[in-house]
């Protein structure tokens, strides 16, 4: 291994692949930290440590035990979860800015990083090799199954998600009217829920054109539900949840307080100014969510994801409503929620509107963890997802290009890819499946736009997907 030097940096001399040890000046407003500075120092680096002069004295504390009037010098001792604070980039430099933050020790650890890459590539190479002929067959052979299962599943619930979609339409337009209920769409909840198709259904947001509010309202839903217990059963977090169906329902929900808006504004595909009326209108719909569920005697849990899924973690951002809330009363289910929010917004297939490829989303969200949206929450949801979600199309290293069917169990870059376009440009009508975290002499190099690559038939490549 080489040596990791260390260096200070200021602000303007941070650059991106550079990677913060600590944190080591400050504006004068940390001279003398006041409530809300140590409320956000808390929420932000929490777990790490402080250095402080407290009644003249030096001392070294945990971050949670910061208080009014100590004098910050330093914080350093970063647990692994707060990654997105320390690995440089424009997005970090720029919040670090806003934000006060002068100096930096930093280290040359990207080499380290490269090391250990090199080193899990070693032992990727020898699980593969020490793999039986046998146990290669065997794990194929269950690959292939997933997969077929993945597609069919898929193929089974496009007219669910499209009934699903009207129903949340019906029940809105509905409420326009002054009859407030949510029975319509409870079958269809049992539905996806009985048959598990929630992760099916969360594929298709980015392979067919959607509507910009009642489908939005459904892929939100079947992405926070099959998500959300990934991430219970992995990281054994206790969530509100106890059933899928309460989960599916809440997050259904979550946009409920747009039935209170005209309809011609919240179907419109223009593009609204800031400070317009109806800009103004639309950033209302949590408050008018919450005044609903609360009528309808909705748990609280529910009712925080529909009134908070827009707070931001830094809540002065422009983009953050509604104003004027305390961060802390953001349950976790409402953070996850937000962020699926934003991914949903970026993938979706609009006909106004040029979609984001997943990978292309999922960087984006990455850059803004730790700054925009709470890290823990972002933190899991990428550990389930990936960096390539399921439905992604990417280019591999010989040129063909093919469907991400899973998530990897351990090193998120490298899927299982059914190939549907081979290395000379010809589509395939059997194809075959490549696990990269056994064919290490392949990887992805490139993520493609779906829409570019197959246009208006892209669901029907991927519904067609035949493993040989």
């Amino acid at each position: 291994m080489s040596e990791i030097k260390t260096s200070r940096v200021k602000t303007q001399e941070l650059e991106p692949g550079m990677t913060i040890i600590a944190y080591s000046g400050f504006h004068s407003k940390y001279h003398s930290l006041d409530d809300k500075s140590c409320k956000f120092l808390q929420h932000n680096f929490k777990k790490s440590k402080a250095s402080v002069i407290r009644n003249n004295e030096k001392r070294e504390i945990p971050v949670e035990l910061l208080k009014p009037a100590d004098k910050l010098l330093r914080l350093y001792a970063f647990p692994s979860e707060l990654k997105k604070l320390l690995t440089v980039n424009e997005k970090l430099i720029n919040a670090l800015k806003a934000r006060g933050f002068l100096e930096f020790d930093v280290t040359n650890e990207a080499l380290e990083k490269d090391e250990q890459k090199e080193l899990q590539d070693a032992i990727s190479l020898v699980k593969q090799a020490s793999m039986s002929t046998k146990e290669k067959e065997e794990h194929y052979k269950k690959a292939k199954e997933n997969a077929e299962k993945f597609v069919y599943e898929l193929k089974a619930n496009i007219t669910t998600r499209s009934k699903t979609s009207k129903a949340i339409e019906n029940i809105m337009d509905d409420a326009r009217k002054g009859k407030i209920s949510y029975a319509g769409i409870n079958d269809y909840v049992d539905e996806i829920t009985r048959n598990s198709s929630a992760e099916a259904i969360s594929a298709i947001v980015s392979l067919k054109q959607s509507d910009q509010t009642y489908d939005h309202c459904v892929d939100v839903g079947v992405i926070f539900q099959s998500s959300y217990f990934k991430i219970i059963e992995k990281f054994g977090k206790k969530g509100i949840f106890e059933t899928k169906n309460k989960a599916l329902l809440a997050a259904f929900l979550h946009d409920f307080g747009k039935s209170k808006i005209p309809k011609d504004i919240l179907d419109s595909t223009v593009r609204f100014e800031r400070e317009s009326e109806e800009m103004k209108l639309m950033e209302s719909h949590p408050d008018f969510g919450a005044d609903i569920l609360s009528g309808m005697d909705m748990p609280d849990s529910i009712i925080n994801m529909a009134h908070f899924h827009h707070v931001k973690q830094d809540t002065t951002m422009n983009s953050c409503y509604p104003k004027g809330v305390d961060y802390g009363k953001v349950i976790y289910e409402s953070r996850l929620l937000s962020i699926i929010d934003a991914y949903q917004a970026l993938v979706g297939r609009r006909k106004y509107k040029k979609s984001w490829n997943p990978p292309a989303a999922i960087r984006y969200i990455d850059a803004l963890a730790g700054v925009e949206f709470d890290m823990e929450a972002w933190e899991n949801f990428l550990n389930v997802v990936g960096l390539f979600p399921k439905g992604s199309l990417v280019e591999l290293n010989d040129h063909s290009v093919g469907f991400v069917m899973s998530t990897p169990r351990q090193d998120l870059k490298r899927p299982q890819v059914a190939i549907v376009r081979n290395s000379g440009g010809e589509d395939l009508t059997h194809h075959s499946l490549i696990d990269l975290e056994l064919e290490q002499d392949m990887s992805i190099i490139n993520d493609l736009d779906i829409e570019e690559t197959f246009g208006q038939d892209a669901l029907n490549v991927f519904s067609n997907i035949q493993i040989v």
